[in-house]
């Protein structure tokens, strides 16, 4: 009521100070003297009906033309806070201590034939405005006393309904319950949200927000709105009950989950709750399937294929055969040249190229001719798919050509990746056996492998990434294996 009270009056000041200033009357004292005796007279009649302590007006020395006492007409304005409106001609509001005491006080500047005369102030007295406020308040007595007493009563009432209901808990007992709880779900390594009865969202863990960024303005959001925004959870209706899901929230993050439904005792559903984890593991393993792991050991691989180089390149100057050794060093360099020539210049993204490089020198190591086409560009991702699923994609494959072919120096792998406008493509071709008839449609198919124990995710984990990304692979067989991949640039499009 007080800051409410306060406002209005300062707006009340403005106004009224603003009128004086334009006052055609206030504007000729300050040019005709014999016109200043009147002034008075007339600003006084302005504070009657406006029902304000003091107008004053003033000239640019601060003395006064008008005051509700007269004899403090001609003497300087006091107070100090005049001088903004003096010096910068600005309007504005103040408080300060004057010849009626302290009050709140409206500054306004005068104006004659475009320049400043002088000012106007107007002013109520704190004493006043307390009063009014003071009279104000004491029309809500009644209220608020009727207001206590009812609010008395129903708090009385609420205490013993609540109290049934929590158990007989105390507050401090529930707080520290409540404070455990979230202790607990914030310290578990896996992500967990809860649910209302309508699907809506009441609560998340520091994992879950971590996972899925959730914040609090997401609280008694759908889960369904949520899901079209992050990609969250699908549609709860077809999800059946404690079973595991996977849900790919956005490129290059997975997850895990489960969903239970929350039943009272009543057997009624009053909420859900659906925790999951980040398939980092599962990653982990990926990659190392894919080589990115392997890639230091593949940069020491080339270091070991250069000293064998270096070792003939001495052996040869040791037996004096110098052109053989010039030729050798020269073929070398070429080699080594138009590949890193390819690959530097082709493939803008290192993680790619230093994937593609380390596969090269790798092949080169084993006797397997590893071509990467020279017509080969990747400058940008398309929209749903990042740097490490890409890797991921292309490292398994290249990963599982090179256990298919030879290592008598027959074996080759032929590699192309390029971009349109549209689209992303990738080729990877090998002349190995090729995949048997019987196991081609089981390839994608999670824990299913051809090899040693701890395998049997990569292709699974290949056919997640380009499906997440609306795209799709083929396999072809013609005198060994051939993948065909086509991933669109924009989110939504569809290949």
């Amino acid at each position: 009521m007080k800051d409410i009270l306060t406002s209005q009056l300062k707006d009340k000041l403005m106004t009224i100070a603003t009128y004086a200033s334009e006052d055609y009357r206030v504007k000729e004292a300050f040019e005709d003297s014999s016109k200043k005796a009147e002034l008075n007279v007339h600003i006084e009649k302005i504070r009657a009906e406006t029902n304000v302590d003091f107008i004053v007006v003033f000239d640019m020395n601060s003395i006064r033309l008008t005051h509700p006492v007269e004899e403090n007409i001609g003497q300087k304005f006091m107070g100090g806070d005049e001088i903004r409106v003096l010096k910068e001609a600005e309007k504005y509001i103040s408080q300060a201590q004057g010849t009626l005491g302290i009050s709140l006080r409206a500054f306004v500047p005068i104006f004659y034939n475009g320049r400043q005369v002088g000012a106007v102030c107007v002013g109520s007295t704190v004493v006043e405005i307390s009063k009014e406020i003071l009279l104000k308040a004491q029309q809500f007595i009644p209220f608020i006393l009727i207001g206590l007493f009812l609010g008395s009563y129903c708090a009385i009432v609420l205490a013993t309904t609540i109290k049934d209901d929590i158990l007989g808990l105390e507050p401090r007992e529930i707080t520290l319950l409540l404070k455990e709880k979230e202790a607990i779900l914030d310290n578990v390594k896996e992500g967990i949200i809860t649910l209302n009865e309508n699907g809506e969202l009441i609560q998340y863990n520091r994992e879950a927000s971590r996972i899925l960024g959730l914040t609090g303005s997401d609280i008694n959001i759908n889960i369904d709105e949520l899901a079209k925004i992050n990609r969250i959870i699908p549609d709860l209706k077809n999800i059946e009950i404690n079973n595991d899901f996977e849900v790919n929230v956005r490129p290059g993050v997975t997850i895990l989950c489960k969903y239970n439904i929350l039943k009272n005792d009543k057997k009624q559903i009053i909420g859900h709750v659906i925790n999951f984890r980040d398939l980092s593991e599962v990653k982990k393993m990926s990659e190392e399937l894919t080589g990115i792991q392997k890639m230091a050991w593949s940069l020491r691989a080339q270091n070991h294929e250069f000293m064998n180089k270096l070792h003939t390149i001495s052996g040869l100057i040791q037996l004096e055969e110098y052109d053989e050794a010039i030729k050798y060093i020269s073929k070398t360099a070429k080699t080594g040249n138009d590949i890193n020539g390819v690959i530097t210049s082709k493939i803008k993204n290192l993680n790619i190229a230093a994937l593609l490089l380390a596969k090269y020198y790798k092949a080169e190591e084993s006797r397997i001719k590893f071509e990467i086409d020279k017509d080969s560009n990747l400058t940008v991702f398309p929209d749903l798919i990042s740097a490490d699923d890409l890797g991921s994609v292309i490292g398994n494959l290249i990963e599982n050509a090179l256990e298919a072919v030879s290592v008598d120096g027959t074996g080759t792998i032929y590699f192309k990746i390029s971009q349109t406008e549209n689209e992303l493509i990738i080729e990877i071709k090998d002349n190995g056996p090729g995949i048997p008839d019987n196991i081609r449609n089981k390839i994608f198919d999670r824990n299913f492998s051809t090899k040693t124990e701890h395998h049997g995710y990569g292709m699974y984990i290949v056919k997640n990434i380009i499906e997440n990304a609306n795209g799709k692979i083929t396999l072809s067989i013609d005198s060994g294996t051939a993948w065909h991949i086509e991933i669109p640039m924009k989110s939504g499009d569809n290949v």
